[in-house]
């Protein structure tokens, strides 16, 4: 599948639309952002995956669960950056740079890997790599190369 131009776009404005969200605590809304099988990896924070409460709920409702519960110690403000999108079978790559501001003042930096699917209601994440930025020279590089 060759990705056009308008999906490029849409692709760049879901990945900035959910820090927008975070930034505002409307984690109910991340069904615009995220796929409701959605998967996170958060192994390299030292995470566990986020598994759902109960067997009627989607893995996305569980994140948006944890999300909540996580909002009152969560970052003033969530920064992305640095998008990079390239094709993937049926659907699409990305790779992006996330900064967040503490309430502390302190400041992380990660690297996002998505995978994207095209679902009725557009682009969603259905994968996301979560990996911190703590040494010089050690990121993640996109497996895409522009033409």
């Amino acid at each position: 599948m060759s990705l056009s131009v308008g999906d490029r776009l849409e692709i760049h404005e879901v990945i900035a639309l959910h820090g927008h969200l975070c930034d505002a605590g409307s984690y109910d809304r991340f069904d615009e952002v995220f796929a409701p099988d959605l998967e996170v990896d958060v192994s390299d924070l030292g995470l566990r995956p986020i598994p759902a409460e109960d067997s009627s709920q989607s893995r996305l409702d569980a994140y948006i669960a944890v999300a909540h519960r996580r909002a009152p110690g969560s970052a003033l403000a969530v920064h992305v950056t640095n998008v990079v999108v390239g094709e993937d079978g049926d659907g699409a790559r990305a790779w992006s740079k996330g900064i967040t501001v503490n309430q502390d003042g302190s400041v992380a930096s990660f690297t996002y890997e998505d995978q994207f699917v095209r679902t009725t209601r557009g682009w969603r994440i259905r994968h996301r790599k979560v990996s911190p930025r703590r040494e010089p020279g050690g990121g993640v590089e996109p497996l895409v190369r522009p033409a």
